[in-house]
């Protein structure tokens, strides 16, 4: 076989943990501890919950762990659970110029396929090594068209072949069955950022359809189910079916001997990836700022691309996506309320999405087409942000999307964050028990006992 389905397939399937350079490691562990943070944040908001009781009621018995519970289900339905979650409070990992979001839906499967076979932490290092790479492989070759041309969503779209890689890899399949398994993945992958315009929970799902899909299509093709094994790259295949512009080479290009996963990134702020740059802006001109009733304006120049995206939402959102994708209303409640981590959001759920102080500021608030964050995009996320007072003073500042390869996020942040994710659910020391679980797996600890802390109470 030849082609990017077979390449992409051979590597997956071949990739041992021996292969993976110390840098690698050490990424994708940083990433997976972020991912469960993420998760087990994501696990106790009420719109997630919804997904989880779904899954819990539909499974049959199993053994894989459901974030933030008791509760064991199959694979496929412990994954739609806690991928939904990861994705669930715009706080997980995305990738430059990939523009994907790899860990919700990485994260998740390798956990689930992981306690599954009672892998130990080499074999699920190396399985997610696989599933970052080929997520931010698909997004190197698809975005931003696909979304931008053709309205799909990263995660949905790209995840489910991150998925597919972890299941196939885990589950020591050979290539051309795993090259059958991304022809099944690649008709089950989908998903409409209408979102962004509208609101709607939907988004958080398409993390958990993604990382359920991957691990059935694992299973089916295991099985013998077969499916096109040009399925990626053909004339009727996803690049031509999901991008206008896509750029096939990106896939297979250098890989097993280039990794791409220098791109990936980290959020400090529960927002959309396109606002972390302005709000990174902000808080660096904190000190220059008055009262927020002295504002007139603030004018934040983006790229064009991120403009569209988180530029539809306005000043009033009526639910926690709109508020998590309107960059007015971020910068309007950065400013008002000092922030935008989870207790800010969760200060916006408790009034109802209403807070007439911060609407009033994000009606104030203006986007324009920046030329230095045009031309630094899709590589890196930058924003310029002009905040004119009524004395007449417009102090301005460029910033760079904190934790962004431009901007890493040093490891005791990283730490530090899912340490405050984890604990506000699960408790300080479980927390702690989780993020020990997490760095033994280099050493071949067990992926069950990162999971066995996740179900701890302090």
């Amino acid at each position: 076989m030849s082609g990017a389905t077979a390449g992409l397939a051979g590597f997956a399937s071949g990739l041992a943990f021996a292969d993976l350079p110390p840098e690698v490691v050490e990424r994708i562990t940083w990433h997976l501890l972020d991912a469960v943070g993420a998760g087990l944040a994501g696990s106790a908001k009420p719109w997630n919950a919804v997904v989880r009781r779904y899954a819990l009621r539909e499974t049959a018995p199993g053994p894989c762990t459901v974030y933030g519970t008791g509760a064991t289900a199959r694979p496929e339905w412990a994954a739609l659970a806690n991928a939904t979650a990861g994705h669930g409070f715009e706080i997980d990992d995305y990738a430059l110029p990939a523009l994907a979001h790899p860990g919700c839906v990485v994260v998740p499967a390798v956990l689930a396929v992981g306690e599954e076979l009672g892998a130990d932490g080499r074999e699920a290092l190396a399985a997610a090594a696989a599933g970052f790479e080929t997520v931010v492989r698909f997004g190197l070759a698809t975005t931003p068209s696909l979304t931008s041309d053709r309205g799909f969503h990263v995660t949905g779209v790209h995840g489910v072949f991150g998925a597919a890689a972890v299941a196939c890899r885990l589950r020591g399949l050979d290539p051309g069955t795993t090259a059958s398994a991304y022809g099944l993945a690649a008709s089950q992958a989908g998903g409409v950022t209408e979102y962004t315009r509208s609101g709607g929970e939907v988004k958080r799902l398409h993390a958990g359809l993604a990382a359920m899909a991957g691990i059935r299509s694992a299973t089916l093709a295991g099985d013998g189910f077969t499916g096109p094994r040009t399925a990626v790259e053909g004339p009727r295949g996803l690049l031509r079916a999901f991008a206008a512009h896509a750029r096939p080479a990106a896939l297979t290009d250098g890989l097993g001997e280039r990794w791409e996963l220098h791109g990936l990134a980290l959020k400090r702020y529960c927002v959309c990836a396109g606002i972390q740059a302005p709000l990174q802006a902000l808080a660096e001109l904190r000190a220059e700022l008055p009262d927020p009733r002295e504002i007139e304006e603030v004018v934040v120049g983006v790229d064009d691309a991120t403009r569209a995206h988180v530029g539809a939402a306005g000043a009033d959102p009526r639910d926690m996506t709109e508020a998590q994708f309107s960059a007015r209303h971020a910068v309007a409640m950065h400013l008002v309320l000092g922030g935008n981590g989870p207790e800010h959001y969760a200060r916006l759920e408790a009034a109802g999405f209403d807070l007439p102080e911060v609407s009033a500021l994000a009606g104030r608030v203006r986007l324009e087409h920046d030329a230095e964050a045009e031309a630094a995009f899709p590589a890196r996320l930058l924003a310029r942000v002009r905040v004119r007072l009524r004395d007449g003073r417009e102090p301005a500042r460029l910033a760079e999307a904190p934790g962004s390869p431009g901007a890493p996020m040093p490891g005791e942040e990283v730490e530090a964050k899912f340490l405050g994710l984890a604990g506000g659910v699960i408790g300080d020391r479980a927390a702690r028990a989780v993020r020990d679980a997490v760095r033994a797996l280099a050493d071949g600890g067990p992926v069950a006992a990162v999971l066995e802390a996740t179900r701890r109470k302090a």
